[in-house]
């Protein structure tokens, strides 16, 4: 575990984008949402909570009746609304601490002079328990990146590679997916490099030192750990 308190630096457009994916991994967030909409449109935009249902009703100025929003058209809405809005340093700071539900402060990048938002990731006191829970339960099959790709050719790892997927987008650029059972199209259920430890409920990864940048990086924030099953995180008094 990490001694230090742990940050990630964005730009303002770095951390709009973080905060777009942060709406779109999670089921909609509507507590937040409202917050959101209430802060950044200063009063000009209209929300309304129905209790129990899994969505808002929301009111834009000018329009008579006011619109039901849930699931993926409250996501992009939300997504929509906070790029328009384009708030200024000290209001994205803000907003990106209640996103990430942790510390976000103006900051200057001491490498280029650039400024933006330093967000603490509330990660030093994260412990991986190897409960599997991740690789389990959550799915990462369209998050694998050409880099990955790169470094399993390059190691010459076609142990993991026929494991991949390969597709086209619309402009030909390879796209890939895991874990596709080798000459299929069919997914595997789960990861085919877990490993479970013998007499232990505990799991171990059989391709730690070359794992998808997508599995290195889990969980990326204590919100990103909590919101997904993670248990990584002693209890605090």
């Amino acid at each position: 575990m990490a001694d230090e308190k742990d940050s990630i630096f964005l730009t303002p457009d770095q951390a709009v984008e973080a905060i777009c994916l942060d709406f779109q991994q999670y089921d909609p967030q509507l507590l937040l949402f409202s917050e959101i909409i209430g802060v950044l449109s200063k009063g000009d935009i209209t929300v309304r909570r129905t209790k129990g249902a899994c969505g808002i009703w929301v009111g834009m100025p000018g329009v008579p009746k006011m619109r039901w929003l849930e699931g993926p058209d409250l996501v992009e809405f939300m997504c929509d609304f906070v790029k328009r809005r384009q708030p200024d340093l000290e209001p994205l700071a803000a907003l990106c601490s209640r996103v990430f539900q942790t510390r976000a402060c103006p900051d200057k990048d001491l490498v280029d002079g650039r400024v933006g938002i330093s967000v603490l990731t509330g990660m030093e006191d994260f412990d991986c328990m190897q409960c599997g829970q991740c690789c389990h339960t959550l799915d990462y099959r369209q998050a694998l990146t050409p880099e990955d790709v790169a470094v399993w050719e390059k190691n010459g790892r076609s142990d993991i590679l026929e494991w991949v997927g390969v597709f086209q987008s619309e402009d030909q650029a390879p796209v890939y997916r895991i874990w596709m059972m080798p000459g299929t199209r069919e997914f595997s259920e789960t990861c085919p490099f877990l490993q479970k430890k013998p007499h232990k409920n505990q799991w171990v990864c059989g391709i730690h030192h070359v794992k998808p940048g997508i599995c290195r990086q889990y969980p990326v924030s204590r919100k990103h750990a909590i919101m997904t099953g993670c248990p990584g995180f002693r209890p605090t008094d």
